[in-house]
C-alpha cells in the first residue's frame, strides 16, 4: 500500500481531473443540461465513484466556481493588504486582474460562459456577493480618501471595470492594449482628489 501522503494526492488529482470534466460539460450544456451521468461518463469514473467524491452536481458546481474565482482573484490579497496609498493600491489591483486573466485565459473564459447563462443566476448570485460586497466595502474608505463625493457608486463601477478588463485582456487583439486600458482606469478612478484641489485652487483665486 502507498503511504498517506501519496494517497491524498492521488485523491486530490483525480478531484481536480473530474471538476476539470464537469467544467468543460457545465460551459456546452449549461448546469441543468448536465447530468451526474455525463460527467462521470467524461471523467472516466463510475456514478458511484462520483458521488464518494462530490456528494452533489450543485456541490462540484460551487467549488468549481470559486476554484475559478480563486485563481483570479487571489493575487489581490497581498494588494489589499498592503500600506500603500490609495492610487498606488488601485493602479496594482488593476494590474494584478490584467497579469491573472492574461496567465488564466480558460478560467475567464470558463467564468464569462457560465456566468451568461440565466439558469445559473441564483446559484451564482451568493457565491457572487460573498465575494464582490466585502471587495466593494474594502473600496469604499479609498475612493473617500481620494475625495470621491459618491465612494459607494465609484467602489462598485471600479469592480465591475475590473471585471471588464479581464475580459478584455482575454479577448486580445487590437482591442486589446494594456496601456491604454492602464491609462483609462487611472483617468476614471484616481483624479477626484485632484480636481478637488484643482477647483480649491481655482475658488481660491477669486
Amino acid at each position: 500500500m502507498g503511504s498517506p501522503v501519496k494517497r491524498k494526492d492521488i485523491l486530490l488529482q483525480r478531484r481536480r481531473e473530474i471538476l476539470a470534466a464537469a467544467a468543460d460539460l457545465f460551459s456546452r450544456g449549461g448546469y441543468h443540461g448536465v447530468t451526474m451521468d455525463a460527467i462521470a461518463q467524461r471523467a472516466r469514473v463510475s456514478k458511484g465513484n462520483l458521488y464518494w467524491y462530490f456528494g452533489s452536481k450543485q456541490e462540484m458546481f460551487q467549488l468549481l466556481f470559486e476554484d475559478i474565482v480563486q485563481t483570479l482573484v487571489g493575487p489581490l490579497v497581498d494588494i489589499m493588504e498592503s500600506e500603500w496609498p490609495p492610487r498606488q493600491k488601485l493602479r496594482a489591483l488593476a494590474s494584478a486582474c490584467l497579469d491573472a486573466a492574461e496567465a488564466n485565459p480558460e478560467a475567464v473564459r470558463l467564468l464569462w460562459r457560465i456566468a451568461i447563462q440565466p439558469e445559473l443566476g441564483e446559484l451564482l448570485s451568493a457565491q457572487y456577493s460573498k465575494r464582490i460586497g466585502p471587495f466593494i466595502d474594502y473600496l469604499k474608505p479609498i475612493f473617500t480618501a481620494l475625495g470621491d463625493d459618491d465612494p459607494d457608486a465609484t467602489a462598485m463601477l471600479y469592480a465591475v471595470s475590473l471585471d471588464a478588463l479581464m475580459a478584455l485582456a482575454v479577448i486580445g487583439g487590437d482591442i486589446y492594449d494594456r496601456a491604454k486600458l492602464m491609462s483609462v482606469i487611472e483617468k476614471v478612478f484616481m483624479n477626484f482628489g485632484e480636481e478637488k484641489d484643482d477647483q480649491s485652487c481655482l475658488g481660491s483665486s477669486g
